[in-house]
């Protein structure tokens, strides 16, 4: 059998965000989602997942204040005045977002960040030391976001034999056919909410019942992280 882990990035950063997300979930394939806690509806988002306790709940670890930030790509470009930062205080910095997270009641089933700030070389590896630290069993990871493929394999490994579970394959957004891409385990990362036309057009995959009938015929079970 097939899994597939639909995830819907920025719980949490504003309410019609949030609208969008819930109703992929409640009425569509969404079944994990990943939250900021210093945007302006992470309180709403508290009370809505605790609502649906069903929806599996990672940390979108957001550390963009260290980094340039393409907006218009969604990427982060390098780091601010071309220096790398205090790695104590990024790791801080993490953390305070973890315990937030952890002391609003929410229990947190993987790491993912706000444009893949947590795969950087040099925060990756303060990932891995937290994920064991709190007891964090997976996170999104995937080898074409390096250039250096020996290092991504050697990443790779370091998750592995410290039994923080990753998927198999990551697709980047929705677009014609990717579910047919599913690997053993595949994650795909969304954006469904409301108010920005881009994210509108991404509730509607999240919700297609012909899509829904499809995985079910073809054996493809819809998982969060915590069933990887």
């Amino acid at each position: 059998m097939k899994k597939l882990i639909i995830n819907a990035d920025d719980f949490g950063y504003r309410r019609l965000i949030n609208k969008g997300i819930i109703y992929a979930h409640q009425n569509g394939l969404v079944k994990s989602t990943s939250m900021l806690v210093d945007r302006d509806a992470f309180d709403e988002s508290v009370t809505l997942a605790k609502e649906n306790p069903d929806l599996g709940i990672g940390l979108h670890i957001d550390i963009d204040k260290f980094f340039i930030i393409d907006h218009d790509a969604g990427i982060a470009k390098g780091w601010i005045d071309g220096k790398i930062p205090d790695m104590a205080v990024v790791k801080s910095d993490i953390k305070r977002q973890i315990d937030k997270l952890l002391s609003a009641g929410i229990s947190i089933d993987h790491f993912d960040s706000h444009h893949h700030t947590h795969l950087y070389p040099e925060i990756i590896h303060i990932v891995i030391e937290l994920c064991k630290e709190y007891n964090i069993n997976a996170m999104r990871f995937f080898n074409r976001f390096y250039s250096d493929k020996l290092f991504a394999e050697n990443i790779k490994k370091t998750l592995i034999n410290n039994n923080i579970k990753i998927p198999d394959y990551f697709i980047e957004g929705w677009y014609y056919g990717n579910v047919d891409e599913a690997q053993s385990v595949t994650e795909i990362m969304t954006h469904p909410g409301y108010g920005e036309i881009w994210r509108e057009a991404e509730v509607g995959p999240c919700c297609d019942k012909m899509l829904k009938e499809y995985c079910q015929r073809n054996d493809i079970k819809i998982i969060k992280f915590s069933e990887i």
